[in-house]
């Protein structure tokens, strides 16, 4: 029993390595990928772990290749810069107001789109902006930072918002519409908190003003969608959205409403590059659109869980679920104030993917163990969400959205020092974290809201 619990541990730290420091150009999956044949070849999890795996993880993959691929459809159709230039031209040249409109942004297209494609597609936008507005450094960061960890912080209200989300809805069978009821509140004040303190932080190094002609100039850099993709294109956006609650209503998984309304859109997209809608240099097909799906993260899901798995012979799940149970004989907020402080720090240290997995095990673990009320539950569920969700803003290997906003900067050459980002990240996930946990105890403890789980 010793040898395999040290053989887990071992399998479990050399992969959260591999992920992190990505030596020799290794990506996601394929870090995950070896820790989970190595955990499969040293007996760690077997092959039907590895089917569990994949079946607890389908709806969530899904549904992200749906996003990926709607957000890059809509991408390469214009959709974004045509936001990110309206948001410009609506704030008339006020600093605060570019400020403002860029951060609710931000929240909009992760609330929609999920954190991590907001990141993505947002970052080199507002990059191009700030660039075109010959901002200093600080005045910079501060919209950045608006556009990274707001984006981030949005990611709650709406299961789709963050694979996370689904993840964990599909693991202990609750709906779309439960997890927005739960989430929403805590979306709303935490955005709002995010917004204030990032501006706190930036607040002398906005301009007061800027001239909003040059802003104009940046329509020459690419293209702007035309009216009738823009159109479609909302259409689709509302639509998608109604399904999510009449699937939720019906049982079906959000993974095939997403994925069906991207194909919908890709299709359209296709046959307007046929019929002359799109300019030639503008064209980008299909073959363009999937090579920038991150194929890899599908391979990550499957087998980050795997390597977690494997933690059980090493005593992490029921240490965790030990914990967990412990907080909820806690008096006042604690019950949901301490476990999500927990999960922060330990998705801080090893990445909120490997904690998320680990969390759900765990509460798992300790309804199983200790007979958990559904108050129980429903209180622990959603603080392992909103510690993996918000608490790894702490520290930059704590969120995957995080690392993606860092290293698209780096790519554009602007490096953001450790010191600079802790500043901002560590202080905003404590208080972020503080607040939605209130907000969590509330709703369960003084509302009596649960989860009608099985």
């Amino acid at each position: 029993m010793l040898p395999t619990a040290m053989i887990s541990i071992v399998i479990f730290v050399a992969t959260l390595f591999l992920m992190i420091k990505q030596p020799r150009g290794i990506n996601l999956g394929l870090a995950a990928g070896i820790g989970a044949v190595a955990s499969l070849l040293f007996g760690t999890v077997t092959l039907d772990d590895a089917a569990l795996a994949f079946n607890d993880i389908w709806n969530a993959a899904l549904a992200f290749v749906g996003i990926v691929t709607l957000s890059v459809t809509l991408d390469v159709m214009g959709f974004f810069k045509w936001a990110a230039l309206r948001v410009a031209r609506m704030a008339k040249g006020s600093g605060v107001r570019l400020y403002l409109y860029v951060a609710l942004l931000a929240a909009a297209v992760s609330i929609l789109f999920a954190n991590d494609s907001a990141v993505l597609i947002l970052t080199p936008l507002v990059l191009e902006i700030v660039q075109q507005l010959k901002l200093e450094m600080n005045g910079k960061l501060a919209y950045l930072f608006a556009a990274g960890l707001i984006a981030d912080t949005a990611a709650m209200p709406l299961i789709t918002s963050n694979p996370v989300n689904i993840v964990s809805a599909d693991f202990f069978g609750y709906t779309f519409i439960e997890h927005m009821v739960f989430m929403t509140p805590v979306a709303v004040v935490t955005i709002a908190l995010s917004l204030i303190v990032v501006y706190l932080f930036f607040r002398k190094a906005i301009p007061k003003s800027y001239d909003p002609d040059l802003v104009d100039a940046l329509i020459v850099n690419g293209a702007v969608i035309q009216p009738r993709q823009l159109k479609v294109s909302f259409v689709t956006l509302v639509v998608i959205d109604a399904l999510y609650v009449v699937a939720s209503l019906n049982g079906i998984p959000v993974g095939f409403v997403i994925f069906g309304g991207a194909m919908f859109l890709l299709g359209f997209y296709v046959f307007t590059m046929g019929h002359g809608h799109v300019l030639a240099e503008e064209k980008r097909g299909v073959v363009f659109i999937l090579k920038k799906v991150n194929w890899d993260i599908l391979v990550f899901m499957v087998g980050i869980l795997l390597v977690v798995q494997g933690l059980k012979h090493a005593g992490a799940i029921q240490f965790y679920a030990d914990i967990f149970a412990w907080c909820l004989t806690l008096p006042s907020i604690l019950p949901t104030l301490v476990p999500s402080l927990v999960v922060t720090v330990s998705a801080s240290a090893m990445n909120n993917w490997p904690m998320t997995m680990l969390g759900l095990f765990s509460v798992e673990q300790a309804t199983t163990s200790y007979a958990l009320s559904s108050t129980g539950q429903t209180a622990l569920i959603f603080a392992n969400i909103i510690g993996n969700n918000l608490g790894p803003h702490f520290f930059p290997i704590g969120s995957l959205a995080i690392l993606m906003w860092l290293n698209t900067m780096k790519r554009k050459g602007l490096n953001i020092r450790l010191i600079d980002y802790l500043k901002v990240g560590s202080v905003l996930s404590v208080i972020e974290v503080f607040a939605a946990a209130v907000i969590l105890w509330f709703e369960v403890y003084v509302l009596n809201w649960t989860l009608a789980l099985a």
